[in-house]
């Protein structure tokens, strides 16, 4: 039979399992569909009972309920047993994550490196890990102290995080690499110019160079270009045992479906961005009300403000899901939509695509939603339609036609393949290339390579931020911020410096002058007045918010802060270096009122390495209101409940036992699990 035929006559049997019809037993096995047969069969015939064995034999041994892998699955399962390099190319519902969390369970690699592109996904995977008991012997962690004499070798050892995260630990806690894992690694196609995408080439290059004993590379279904010199194998497939079905809307029905299936039925909708969200939320307004009122909701209106879209939309029962929100914001978020009927409903953006592993019955693609050409990103959100044992069909809803952009192959094409790209990692790891860039901007040798070890930065990038470093600015305060580092990050610095110039002071100071009155920025109500008083762009409310969120989660702990400590690091090592005219005054004002604004009176430079660990995960959850209360008493407590390899999820354990069991910090702790983690 055709493939074209025969992946027809498929989808209508998965039509029927939808509809809740039953399908005889021989008609699912000549499909591949085993995983729908009914466990309970007695009544069957010979061949029927001989199909049923066999899918016995592929039952899935790390989970505590029958569930089976098709045939195609089982032959991916297969490969990854008999190979030692696998690029496992398929659909996103195909079950990649569950593959290899079987292939994990059955062979048990010793150490194991399983790496993930948001921290959303890391915290959702490693959760999901950590509360299955097959997977207790694993020592699972993305942060780790320095051990002088390690006596844990015995333990086997787990990092689940993002390229930063691991490229920021010891390489050599880990050991020797038994399983090196990299999810959506299609993104090692893209320009190693983003800081991202260099350090997430950097850690491909890093798995071939450890010797890692087996690499598992997974991606969408796509032709992949560039890998052959790493001598891969790739097993790829387009099956799929659940499928799509395509609905085209007129534009002024869409939101009218979209309530209507909701009211029923889990369904996302997939926006551009925050601010589409916003727009979905005036078309949705008058339909939805504002009747919930929850302790989340009303702590969500106290830490951040009611007129966010983000609770706006969470009191008339839809949820969000964004990069400019606060982790804990996210989780909570995924959390009521995969566990509470009464939230059906999820606005969200590729957050959702890249960042976590939800699925939905129904996908509607924003009316307005402008991406539609980047081909990987839709196939991935697409993906999320449908689920094997949930739904078996997912159906995805637009105003403009999509299958056929989806259903057609894409190709990959390894980014450091090109053969420049790849010089730019090794000749930021070779001496003599390091040495003459040192000569060139008169710093030493041993300082450079440090630098470039401690920010993970190409030498390419590193003489572009002392370039920045080096210009002159025309007066000095930390409004010269953005300007230094959209110079220094030019190709992946991509907010507005004339609203950006107006976050860093709304944001950092601690007050402003008002005419002759004083007015404090304690809150985002303050913030967004002095928003409105010092910029001439005009936004909504949400939006200026929006704008503080990411200004604050990303903009700021991401491309200004490792500028800023670089350029003291250095003003503190060589003195007489050239600093721009008004720019090492802008670094050292901008220090000490992150300093002050993040740590209060805390001195975190004079912290231990785990204290300042713990305080960079509570920050990564989104704690930020609480670090400026916290003492090293406090830090103490929950170290002590902390091994020297653990996660955000064992901080997160650790004040959830303090809560109840701290001897001198239980309110302060108590408050903690209530604002963040209930």
């Amino acid at each position: 039979m055709g493939s074209d035929k025969y992946n027809k006559k498929r989808k209508k049997i998965l039509e029927k399992l939808d509809k809740g019809r039953e399908v005889p037993i021989i008609e699912l096995g000549m499909y591949d569909l085993t995983p729908y047969f009914g466990i309970d069969k007695f009544d069957v015939s010979l061949s029927e009972a001989i199909m049923l064995n066999r899918n016995y034999e592929r039952k899935i041994g790390h989970v505590d309920k029958n569930l089976f892998f098709s045939p195609p699955q089982y032959k991916a399962l297969e490969c990854l047993f008999e190979n030692d390099r696998v690029i496992l190319s398929a659909p996103t519902s195909f079950g990649k994550t569950l593959l290899v969390k079987e292939y994990i369970y059955i062979k048990k690699p010793r150490n194991i490196v399983y790496i993930v592109p948001t921290n959303a996904l890391a915290y959702e995977l490693e959760r999901s890990f950590k509360e299955n008991e097959h997977f207790a012997e694993y020592v699972i962690f993305d942060k780790c102290s320095t051990i002088e004499n390690d006596k844990l070798s015995e333990e086997r050892l787990f990092f689940i995080g993002t390229q930063e995260k691991f490229l920021e630990i010891d390489q050599s806690v880990m050991g020797e690499i038994d399983l090196f894992v990299i999810d959506e690694a299609y993104k090692l196609q893209e320009s190693i110019k983003s800081q991202r995408a260099y350090k997430l080439s950097e850690t491909f290059l890093d798995s071939m160079a450890s010797n890692s004993k087996k690499i598992f590379l997974l991606t969408p279904k796509a032709i992949l270009d560039g890998f052959d010199k790493y001598e891969f194998s790739v097993f790829k497939s387009d099956f799929n045992a659940v499928d799509k079905n395509y609905v085209v809307l007129e534009e002024k029905e869409f939101y009218h479906t979209l309530l209507d299936k909701g009211s029923k039925e889990k369904t996302i909708l997939f926006c551009n961005s925050p601010k589409q969200i916003n727009a979905g939320y005036e078309e949705i307004k008058d339909s939805i009300g504002s009747n919930i009122n929850t302790e989340f909701i009303k702590l969500l209106e106290t830490d951040i403000h009611p007129d966010w879209s983000v609770v706006k939309l969470l009191k008339g029962g839809i949820l969000t899901h964004h990069g400019q929100m606060p982790k804990y914001v996210q989780n909570r978020m995924i959390n009521l939509f995969n566990e509470s009927k009464g939230y059906n409903v999820l606005f969200g953006t590729n957050s959702i695509s890249e960042g976590i592993n939800t699925v939905t019955k129904n996908l509607f693609i924003h009316p307005e939603y402008s991406n539609i050409y980047d081909i990987l990103l839709l196939k991935n959100t697409i993906g999320r339609a449908g689920r094997l044992g949930q739904y078996p069909i997912g159906y995805i809803y637009s105003v403009n036609k999509v299958e056929e952009l989806v259903e057609n192959d894409v190709i990959i094409s390894l980014a450091i393949a090109n053969e420049e790209e790849l010089s730019e990692i090794e000749d930021s790891k070779n001496d003599d290339k390091i040495s003459q860039f040192s000569n060139v901007h008169n710093l030493k040798f041993e300082f450079c390579q440090d630098l470039l070890k401690t920010y993970k930065l190409s030498l390419v990038k590193l003489g572009k931020i002392l370039e920045a470093l080096k210009t002159d600015r025309n007066y000095s305060g930390i409004t010269n911020l953005p300007f230094i580092a959209n110079q220094a990050f030019k190709y992946e610095y991509s907010t507005s410096l004339d609203i950006d110039k107006v976050l860093i002071t709304g944001y950092l100071q601690s007050y402003y002058m008002d005419g002759l009155e004083r007015r404090y920025l304690n809150n985002f109500n303050d913030r967004i007045v002095y928003f409105k008083k010092k910029s001439d762009i005009m936004l909504d409310n949400t939006e200026i918010i929006n704008c503080y969120m990411q200004f604050i989660y990303s903009t700021l702990e991401y491309y200004i802060m490792p500028l800023v400590n670089i350029g003291i690091e250095i003003k503190t090592k060589f003195p007489n270096w050239k600093f721009g005219k008004n720019v090492i005054e802008s670094l050292e004002d901008c220090k000490c009122r992150y300093y002050t604004k993040t740590y209060g009176g805390l001195n975190v430079d004079d912290l231990s390495e785990t204290h300042r660990l713990i305080i960079g995960a509570m920050k990564d959850y989104g704690m930020l209101g609480v670090l400026k209360n916290i003492n090293v008493q406090i830090l103490d407590e929950i170290q002590e409940r902390l091994n020297v390899r653990y996660s955000t999820i064992d901080v997160l354990r650790a004040i959830n036992y303090l809560a109840q069991n701290s001897s001198s910090n239980r309110d302060f702790f108590a408050d903690l699990k209530k604002r963040y983690m209930i």
